[in-house]
């Protein structure tokens, strides 16, 4: 049980780390290169014309780190929530709460891109792209959009607050994850820069490293210490 105990919270520490870094890859190898939206749904022409012309050995990256993706980021919210949620319960619920509703529906992107590969393969762009245009009217999907800008930005907020109200992990790494919400989401729209969605995550890692540390000595033998001084 020991042994389980703590290969579990090991892999946790390694997720809380990954996950940020697999998502700072996938925006930078999203074949929209440069487009914090991609993949759009306002250019559904564009969006098919860059899925067919990425370089293949890009294209297989990305591919690969979209899905692994799509099971690793509710997992990165759940691990960061392990660090603070018992000295900061209200805050790490609403964190991971907020981050679950906006990772858990990454599979719809996933499937998306998945499909969008084998669409620009098809070359039957007309079609395929009043299919798109149909498919992102649909109420149901701006639900899950919605869902996932205001959910991954808030989880990240609220989780970075917890951490530094619970004082485990050096107040910049907090503060880190804090300030990366609105890098990766006002700021990389609004300016349409790709590379500030780039940075916040890996901001978001950078952050996650002591809350990593943390869980691999202080909760490996007996769950993340209460009492105990974080790492400074």
């Amino acid at each position: 049980m020991e042994n389980a105990h703590r290969l579990l919270i090991w892999f946790f520490a390694v997720v809380i780390v990954a996950t940020p870094l697999l998502m700072a890859s996938w925006f930078a190898l999203c074949p929209q290169y440069g487009d914090p939206s991609c993949p759009t749904n306002a250019r559904p022409l564009a969006m098919l014309a860059a899925y067919r012309i990425a370089p293949a050995g890009l294209m297989q990256a990305f591919l690969a780190v979209n899905l692994a993706v799509a099971y690793l980021f509710p997992l990165g919210y759940l691990g960061m929530g392990l660090v603070a949620w018992r000295r900061s319960p209200w805050l790490t619920a609403l964190g991971v709460g907020c981050g679950w509703v906006g990772a858990i529906v990454w599979g719809y992107i996933a499937d998306q891109s998945f499909l969008l590969t084998q669409m620009a393969h098809a070359q039957h762009d007309a079609e395929f792209a009043a299919l798109e245009t149909a498919y992102f009217a649909d109420w149901h999907i701006l639900v899950v959009a919605t869902g996932w800008v205001v959910g991954h930005l808030l989880g990240y907020l609220f989780l970075g607050i917890a951490l530094l109200r619970s004082k485990l992990v050096p107040a910049w790494s907090a503060a880190m994850i804090i300030a990366a919400a609105p890098i990766m989401g006002p700021l990389a729209y609004g300016l349409n820069q790709n590379a500030l969605q780039i940075l916040g995550y890996l901001m978001v890692a950078v952050g996650c490293v002591p809350a990593a540390r943390f869980l691999g000595r202080s909760g490996a033998a007996n769950g993340p210490e209460t009492n105990g001084p974080g790492l400074r």
